[in-house]
């Protein structure tokens, strides 16, 4: 059997046997109270039993009343006895409600440990899996042209230039763009005008640093990563300016 599929088996089990726990437990819970009420009831039916066969030696002395007292010692002792048998068989079905109780316990015991060494065995699975599929070589750095073909300076600098005007007016209409969005986010969903406010969501993203602790937790070490590429900047220094100097030089050059 495959392990994910013995895993969600083992788990199914394990959520069966935790509900069979907690009714077992509430059974338990149930006749223990049962079975206290019951011997209450038993030992005050005991109590009366012996008030009323007080009250009949007191009646047997006085010689009057002894066939009222007989009576009530009577009734109160088969009410005892009726009691006495029903505390007797609340014991035992609270006796056997913690039985069955122990007994869940100690499956759900069982299921919860041999759950967890199948989800071991799963996430050492998982780990194997990823950490193969990580350790694919680092995506391509970027190709740049051989030494021979490298244009000019003042073509290199042209492009330079068109660069860092262009990367600084993409960046300052982002901000631009920024603003108008946290203006526009305090809006709550809805239309106006021309204008329509919708908000959806975005779904879910890795927690790193739990992914971390669970990594640690297992066994596994520091969680794998693969390399990025490099970081591409260029530096454009301001042009050259020439001063008067450098323009008599030249003259008399």
């Amino acid at each position: 059997m495959h392990i994910t599929a013995k895993a969600a088996q083992q788990i199914a089990r394990l959520i069966e046997a935790e509900a069979t726990l907690t009714t077992a437990r509430r059974e338990e819970a149930k006749t223990a109270k049962a079975a206290q009420r019951a011997t209450t009831r038993a030992k005050a039916a005991r109590a009366k039993v012996a008030e009323a066969r007080a009250n009949l030696r007191k009646a047997e002395r006085a010689g009057k009343g002894v066939a009222a007292a007989t009576r009530r010692l009577h009734a109160r002792t088969v009410k005892a006895a009726d009691l006495a048998q029903a505390a007797r068989e609340a014991r035992h079905t609270a006796r056997a409600a913690a039985r069955t109780a122990r007994a869940a316990d100690r499956r759900l015991d069982r299921l919860a440990l041999r759950t967890a060494t199948t989800a071991t065995r799963l996430v050492g699975e998982i780990a194997h899996r990823l950490g193969e599929r990580l350790a694919a070589p680092a995506p391509e750095q970027d190709k740049t042209l051989p030494v021979e073909e490298l244009p000019a300076v003042e073509e290199i600098e042209t492009h330079a230039d068109r660069f860092k005007a262009l990367d600084k007016q993409a960046k300052d209409l982002a901000k631009q763009a920024e603003a108008e969005r946290k203006w526009l986010r305090r809006l709550p969903v809805g239309v106006y005008g021309r204008a329509t406010v919708t908000r959806t969501n975005s779904g879910t993203a890795l927690d790193g640093d739990q992914i971390a602790v669970d990594y640690l937790d297992a066994g596994l070490g520091v969680v794998p990563r693969k390399q990025k590429k490099d970081t591409f900047k260029v530096a454009v220094a301001a042009p050259a300016v020439e001063t008067a100097e450098d323009v008599a030089l030249v003259l008399t050059a």
